[in-house]
């Protein structure tokens, strides 16, 4: 056997590896976020991703693990699209930039519906995101432009993150309980924070 040959089936396997191991964790998201976390056994998984048990625990120890693994993945890809979010609209001022902030946060996590309802079940099991901090860090920084723009006034401006992260978190909740649509609200969280609820 030449080495171009043994390099050919060596990537062949490699390929194979993480052909499974991406079934796995595809399986893994679609039970957790139809069935729940215990709805959600390893031999369940491993059937959905057509595989044996057995061999599931080639790939991981547990399922801590495997819920572990599938976090890390789906954050690499979400991750990258808060970031292009952050960066966006930087030559708008403070309110369009802001709403298009909240509204490209949510298209995000719509993209990633699946995942969302998986990282709800299973956020007492997971250490906090970076992607939350993001937003949060995203956010602060918006607010402090809204200051500089005196469309905040300075003395509110050091909750107002924590109360639009937390704000976000909630519509995002309610509407995956209630298999709502999430971009939609994305207006209306921001017109709320400017303006209050009085009518």
């Amino acid at each position: 056997m030449n080495a171009s040959s043994s390099r050919a089936k060596a990537s062949f396997r490699t390929q194979l590896r993480e052909t499974a191991r991406a079934a796995i964790l595809d399986a893994a998201e679609e039970l957790i976020a139809t069935r729940g976390m215990e709805g959600a056994p390893l031999v369940q998984i491993a059937k959905r991703a057509g595989i044996a048990v057995g061999t599931l625990y080639n790939y991981f120890t547990d399922r801590d693990a495997l819920v572990q693994a599938l976090f890390e993945s789906r954050r690499a890809t979400l991750r990258p699209m808060i970031r292009v979010a952050i960066k966006a609209n930087d030559k708008l001022g403070f309110e369009p930039r802001l709403r298009a902030f909240v509204h490209d946060v949510l298209a995000a996590f719509e993209a990633h519906r699946r995942f969302v309802k998986v990282a709800i079940e299973a956020e007492h099991r997971i250490a906090p995101s970076a992607t939350s901090t993001d937003v949060h860090v995203a956010i602060t920084e918006l607010v402090k432009i809204g200051v500089r723009e005196k469309a905040i006034a300075a003395g509110r401006a050091e909750l107002l993150p924590t109360l639009i992260a937390g704000a976000l978190r909630a519509v995002v909740l309610r509407r995956i309980g209630e298999d709502a649509p999430l971009v939609g609200d994305a207006d209306t969280i921001v017109s709320i924070f400017l303006d209050g609820a009085r009518a």
